[in-house]
């Protein structure tokens, strides 16, 4: 937990330089995604679990240990508020549709249209100067998707 501000500037700082920010660990199971589940707590006003969901349906073996599960519970209960307002005082307003783009991963229902790609399609940053217009999380679904391939 007292990485997570560092690491979520970090991943934000890259965005909204129009790069990417490869977050990875051993297993790219429990460490990784919860600096992931993280940072997406930090740039929407979702809960742990609602991010959790979402990103599982891009990687389905995401499971931050009961360790994790507890800082990431404690974060949502106001440091993710601080350091929203820490990323908008720092940065200014996010051109990012991060929230509806998470909301579009949730089954009908909790707030999404369908767990399909095809929900994210429409969705792109608000600024003009992002060179990547494709949606944050597709791009990591993509990313994940590619690396059995790239190791072979």
């Amino acid at each position: 937990k007292r990485h997570f501000k560092e690491c979520i500037s970090f991943i934000h700082q890259c965005r909204l330089h129009g790069g990417n920010c490869l977050v990875h660990c051993l297993a790219g199971i429990s460490r990784s995604t919860t600096v992931v589940i993280a940072y997406v707590m930090a740039v929407t006003e979702l809960s742990f679990q609602e991010v959790l969901e979402a990103v599982r349906t891009v990687r389905p073996v995401a499971n931050p240990n009961p360790g994790f599960r507890q800082q990431l519970a404690e974060f949502g209960g106001g440091a993710a508020r601080k350091v929203r307002r820490h990323l908008k005082q720092r940065y200014g307003t996010s051109p990012f549709n991060d929230e509806e783009e998470i909301k579009a991963l949730l089954p009908a229902g909790r707030g999404g249209a369908s767990r399909a790609e095809g929900a994210l399609q429409g969705l792109v940053p608000r600024a003009r100067d992002i060179r990547s217009t494709t949606p944050f999380l597709l791009r990591v679904k993509r990313t994940f998707s590619c690396i059995p391939a790239c190791l072979k």
